[in-house]
């Protein structure tokens, strides 16, 4: 852990999380035993936006690079290209951990700290901590927990059992569910909240069904506990995301650092990304409406979408990430004589840059009853009601006109074949639907072995395998003698068996 913690100065500072993992952050360091009297409605501010800035940066990269959702493409000693061969290295890492445990839980932990009398503001940060807490089990695996954020006290915390922070983050919900529904709270989030702008019964909503999303990665480790946890869940009437309003996401405005950091980097790193071959073919095989709104075309006007694969060579004749992950059009976008559509200055000031970063969403929601209802309860009858709302969601969120939608629908959104057939066909879908959306296919793809990527190829890749966790940063490893460097990317987080 860092002796200080970080209060990032808003929207512009924040912003500044989208680089590369070479780049810092503009930060003020606060000594959190000496806390300052900033309000706790501002360091809400801060927490709500970086935890939008934190899942659109590296944390997305790293997962959509393994996932085969994003391709690097630029040369060959350039990050993205190198992450996509498994060349990860603990230097990389350092901004990703310092943006959980230097940023966003040390100003979780202020608010909770300094939120008495005010339940509701102290259940948003408990539920905050929640989800940050289990992104970082996802991650690493054992991270600290009972002995960090504890600034100067303790600089060298012990790292926690894995399993053992997944418990503590059940009661964490529980105790930031119980907060925000308190009768009465002397404060309460507004607008300075810029996730759900201080509407609690959305906040209880995601809590819900972010233990859904919990429970479920136990699926392979022990299914009894999930499909006792989530049957009881499911039948105690808590109410769950209802639709595409209730997505956790960040919006982003259109200004100078205040935009997606996915747009960001697109900007800052030209040809860096483009779309991945796997994940543009298996749309491209169904006539995926949402491609449209996904890629650009290649070449430009064609209705054609070509994705890049590791080991293509070095070039800019692919389809390029589109208005989903970047927001919408604000003037055309200009192709040259060959149809491609350069990272130029022009082209890239073509987008607002307003696209939200999501987190976990209502087609998400539908998919994990999906798999629930498939694999605990009802089976394939149960189940095909919310894969179909599931399409439907995402197709919705990309634009996709009703008609489009249900002439896919018609096609691609049956459960067909053995349970296992069915489950790919479950997770397949929920894997281009969380196309933007950091972490979430990585652990899918590490629990189910869905969808069925193939490792890059050992001519190219630096291991023979895709990595099952990431390792622990340099400047922690260096720093803290209770965290002892992993021997690869190997080591699996509890949940990960299959």
């Amino acid at each position: 852990m860092k002796k200080f913690k970080y209060i990032t100065l808003g929207l512009a500072a924040a912003a500044m999380l989208s680089f590369s993992s070479c780049d810092e952050f503009l930060d003020v360091n606060v000594n959190p035993n000496s806390p300052t009297s900033a309000p706790i409605a501002q360091v809400l501010t801060n927490v709500t936006v970086n935890t939008g800035f934190r899942n659109g940066s590296d944390l997305h990269r790293y997962s959509s690079l393994l996932m085969q959702q994003f391709s690097g493409q630029a040369g060959p000693t350039i990050q993205t290209r190198e992450y996509q061969r498994y060349l990860i290295q603990p230097s990389d890492l350092n901004n990703m951990y310092n943006a959980f445990y230097a940023t966003a839980l040390p100003d979780i932990e202020y608010i909770i700290s300094n939120s008495e009398g005010s339940p509701h503001y102290t259940g948003v940060a408990k539920i905050l901590k929640a989800y940050t807490l289990a992104q970082a089990v996802d991650i690493w695996g054992d991270v600290p927990s009972s002995e960090a954020l504890q600034g100067t006290a303790n600089t060298q915390p012990k790292l926690d059992n894995d399993e053992e922070v997944y418990n503590q983050i059940f009661a964490m919900l529980d105790e930031g569910l119980a907060g925000i529904k308190a009768a009465s709270s002397s404060s309460s989030p507004g607008p300075n909240e810029t996730i759900y702008k201080g509407d609690r019964a959305k906040w209880e909503k995601f809590a819900n069904t972010l233990k859904l999303r919990l429970y479920l990665h136990y699926s392979e480790k022990d299914a009894s506990f999930t499909k006792s946890k989530m049957d009881a869940l499911i039948a105690s009437g808590a109410p769950f995301m209802a639709s595409n309003a209730d997505n956790f996401e960040m919006s982003f405005i259109d200004a100078t650092s205040s935009q997606n950091p996915i747009h960001q980097f697109e900007v800052s790193r030209l040809n860096y990304t483009f779309p991945n071959k796997f994940l543009v073919d298996m749309m491209n095989a169904k006539a995926d409406p949402r491609r449209s709104s996904y890629f650009t075309d290649f070449p430009f006007g064609s209705g054609e979408y070509k994705g890049a694969a590791a080991g293509d060579p070095e070039s800019i004749a692919y389809s390029r990430m589109h208005t989903y992950l970047r927001g919408s059009l604000k003037s055309a976008l200009a192709p040259d004589a060959q149809g491609r559509i350069p990272a130029s200055t022009a082209n890239n000031g073509a987008y607002t840059g307003t696209a939200p970063i999501r987190m976990l969403t209502f087609a998400e929601y539908n998919f994990i009853r999906a798999e629930h209802a498939l694999r605990f309860g009802g089976g394939a009858a149960a189940a095909l009601p919310f894969f179909q709302a599931g399409i439907q969601a995402s197709m919705t969120a990309a634009g996709v006109a009703s008609t489009a939608q249900q002439a896919y629908i018609a096609t691609n959104g049956v459960l067909l074949g053995s349970q296992a057939d069915m489950l790919r066909q479950i997770i397949t879908e929920k894997y281009i639907a969380n196309y933007g959306v950091a972490l979430e296919p990585w652990t899918d793809w590490r629990r189910t072995g869905y969808p069925a990527i193939s490792p890059v190829p050992t001519t190219i890749a630096v291991t023979d395998y895709i990595p099952r966790s990431l390792y622990y940063p340099e400047a922690e490893t260096n720093s803290n003698p209770n965290i002892q460097q992993k021997p690869d990317m190997k080591v699996r987080v509890f949940w990960d068996t299959k």
